[in-house]
């Protein structure tokens, strides 16, 4: 049953991932044109909050187009938006602030497998290289957003205790960070094992410091965001028309459409401040570029419904 206080009017914020984390996992390299209209579409569609390039790679994903090209043609970024980059350690800081960068994002995991996999250290290791780029980040007037990997399955390990997700959250919160995202990387997750994170985790951080991350590898990912929205949390990473995956995950659907989530919270009176029909456009843009079929059931029957004559890609 869905609780009656979430048909009120109330803000919640889309972290639109598909610039940097959609993108970054495609097996050719996205031109940058491609990637600055594409941000540029996005922000037309009312997304504050865009993660735009990353400094160093993950992993296990493919060569992304360098972010330095794509800052210089967005120009610095108005003061009523963010632009993030990926930021992995304190030399790519250097060149996020020369670049112009006042917010970044950095990443741990829940999973020392799936830590030492994708970042190259283990969890205690990397809290400290995160420690040292906020303690670094602070007086230049840099803010830090934090995602925290495989907080409810991992790929090497099986299911993370909620009980370690919450050590790393009690860890991070003191720091200063400007959010703490909980990524359900391989899209495991339920609404029950999700309200079951997100309790453990609220003991150690407010609700307004955390954001959620879901994929929709099992056709919960909305699910999760409504009992995500029931534990107070209101703040959301997406990415446009599904893009985004896991490499270490076969079979993985992409993050959580952002036309999906739009329309959900739409749909339930809460304001996100995103136009739907400028997130057609984004996404239609984007799949004509990259040559797929989209990802956002939503997606696809809005533009079957806008576009009577012409076929949803």
């Amino acid at each position: 049953m869905v609780d009656a206080s979430l048909e009120l009017v109330d803000g919640v914020e889309i972290i639109e991932l598909g610039a940097r984390d959609g993108l970054q996992g495609l097996s050719n390299t996205v031109d940058t044109l491609v990637r600055v209209n594409l941000i540029e579409l996005l922000e037309i569609a009312g997304l504050s909050s865009i993660e735009v390039g990353a400094f160093a790679l993950i992993s296990g994903m493919s060569a992304a187009t360098p972010p330095l090209p794509v800052l210089e043609a967005l120009g610095h970024a108005p003061a009523d938006r963010i632009r993030s980059v990926l930021v992995p350690h304190l030399n790519a800081l250097d060149q996020a602030y020369a670049a112009g960068c006042r917010d970044i994002t950095v990443t741990t995991a829940a999973s020392r497998t799936f830590c030492r996999a994708t970042l190259g250290c283990d969890i205690e290791e990397n809290l400290y290289r995160i420690t040292q780029l906020i303690e670094h980040a602070r007086p230049l007037g840099i803010a830090v957003r934090v995602r925290v990997s495989t907080v409810i399955d991992c790929p090497f390990e099986g299911v993370i205790a909620p009980q370690a997700v919450a050590a790393i959250v009690a860890r991070l919160q003191p720091l200063g960070c400007r959010q703490i995202c909980l990524d359900d990387t391989t899209g495991s997750g339920a609404p029950g094992t999700v309200g079951t994170l997100l309790r453990s985790c609220l003991m150690e951080a407010p609700m307004h410091t955390l954001a959620c991350h879901f994929h929709d590898t099992f056709g919960l990912a909305n699910a999760n965001v409504m009992e995500a929205l029931e534990q107070g949390i209101r703040a959301f990473d997406s990415s446009i028309s599904g893009l985004g995956g896991n490499p270490y995950f076969p079979g993985a659907a992409g993050n959580l459409a952002t036309e999906e989530l739009a329309y959900l919270l739409t749909g339930l009176g809460m304001d996100c401040g995103v136009d739907l029909d400028g997130l057609l456009l984004a996404g239609e843009y984007i799949d004509c570029m990259l040559d797929r079929r989209t990802e956002s059931r939503v997606g696809r029957a809005l533009r079957a419904r806008n576009l009577p004559y012409s076929v949803a890609r």
